[in-house]
């Protein structure tokens, strides 16, 4: 008898559940223990994985025996998830000459995803065509923005009605995108953990199924292709991996795909996971900071403060009540990394760093992303030798207030005569005299 691609796995009790079709009926829950979380495995020696690796494609369905969808007439895609990834020659430069650090830094585009140009198409790509093959003709979401925008897209094109639940803060922009979609908008009188309440409130009033979040085994096996994709690109897994984290799917993911490939490649091991939040919401970083001061006592990791309605200029990090945590803390320990804080007066600095020095114009969360970067070295958090990753979650399309914010100098002239000629290396000293400032 032929086994079936994949199963879903209880990763508290062990319960298989055979596919998406029963997840979903299950109410995405383990009908055994009731545990929101299971992860995806295939009924695959894996022999086919390293030849995928040589392909130079277009989209992350490349890896489509490794992802959970049955035919591939099913797949919705806008070539997402091959992202490339650079060196960052000035940030290898400056660890050199200021901490003498011979380091390999490198930048990992989410921006060029041809979804919504974020961290999220992935996720979204891979759950429209879930849903698709599963005749799933509803679906709701509570988002901060990037997450519901994405979704918005892709389950649109599926033909598929989304209803997205946005706290109060959240972007006008991504308000605007989703409807223009097509799909429905609410925009909730609260902050994030409210607007999660009432979506959920309204899944379970009109029987729809809804995200369950950053354990989403949709979303974890999307993302876990960052790992197929590092090594298809660099033939390695970066020593040091840098993210903005507001749930936390990326260490999740990360974690997951090197544990489904360890038979394989049996030296490979995590990255040592720093994660960044700004200092407007940092409650992880204030949960880690408590752990660490008393030693990270057994139960470390459900220890954590909730802030209501964090006061962030970063909506879609505004996590208040970080439900991952526990999940998240316990794997940055095992790599031996770290949470660090950003301060958000310094938001644009980093900004404009990026935009002078590469000639490219990134989004807030991807500015924090690269102010991480800048702290791990002030707390040595990064070795000579090491490779370095910074996931860059979003691009100026997502952002356009926050690109509105990165100009220099623009000087109201009514003639010539007001007129002089600059010297654009003034401009590069003036901005990296900004970021060294304390």
């Amino acid at each position: 008898m032929k086994k079936e691609k994949y199963y879903l796995k209880c990763t508290n009790c062990e319960h298989i559940t055979p596919d998406f079709g029963s997840w979903f009926e299950q109410n995405q829950t383990c009908p055994q223990c009731g545990s929101k979380r299971s992860e995806v495995w295939y009924n695959s020696d894996y022999k086919e994985f390293q030849y995928i690796l040589k392909g130079n494609p277009e989209n992350f369905w490349q890896y489509f025996y490794y992802l959970p969808l049955n035919r591939n007439e099913n797949i919705i895609t806008r070539n997402e998830g091959a992202v490339p990834v650079q060196r960052w020659w000035f940030l290898e430069d400056f660890a050199r000459e200021n901490y003498g650090l011979n380091i390999e830094v490198i930048a990992y585009r989410n921006d060029l995803n041809g979804g919504t140009g974020t961290f999220k198409d992935v996720a979204a790509a891979l759950a429209a065509s879930i849903f698709k093959e599963n005749d799933i003709k509803q679906y709701c979401v509570a988002s901060t923005g990037n997450t519901a925008t994405a979704y918005a897209r892709y389950l649109a094109i599926a033909g598929i009605s989304c209803s997205v639940f946005l706290p109060e803060d959240a972007l006008s922009a991504s308000e605007a995108i989703i409807s223009a979609f097509g799909q429905q908008v609410f925009r909730v009188k609260g902050d994030y953990s409210k607007a999660k309440q009432i979506a959920a409130e309204y899944a379970k009033k009109y029987n729809i199924l809804i995200s369950t979040g950053n354990i989403d085994p949709i979303r974890v096996e999307a993302k876990k292709t960052m790992v197929f994709e590092w090594l298809r690109q660099m033939d390695k897994i970066p020593d040091v991996y840098i993210q903005a984290i507001s749930g936390g799917t990326g260490p999740i993911a990360i974690d997951k795909g090197i544990r489904e490939i360890k038979g394989i490649y049996p030296e490979l091991k995590n990255p040592r996971f720093i994660m960044v939040q700004p200092d407007g919401c940092d409650v992880m970083v204030q949960a880690w900071e408590k752990a660490q001061a008393a030693g990270f006592p057994e139960g470390f990791e459900n220890d954590y403060p909730i802030i209501e309605s964090p006061k962030t200029a970063i909506p879609t990090l505004a996590t208040g009540n970080p439900a991952t945590y526990p999940i998240i803390s316990k794997l940055v320990k095992d790599s031996n990394g770290t949470f660090l804080r950003m301060k958000e007066s310094k938001l644009v600095d980093y900004g404009k760093l990026v935009a002078y020095e590469r000639k490219l114009i990134i989004g807030p969360a991807s500015a924090v992303s690269v102010a991480g970067f800048f702290e791990a070295l002030k707390h040595g958090q990064i070795n000579d030798g090491e490779s370095v990753m910074i996931n860059l979650g979003e691009g100026f399309r997502r952002a356009p207030e926050f690109a509105a914010q990165l100009k220099n100098e623009t000087k109201e002239i009514s003639s010539v005569d007001e007129c002089q000629p600059h010297q654009i290396d003034r401009i590069r000293q003036k901005i990296w005299d900004n970021i060294l400032k304390d």
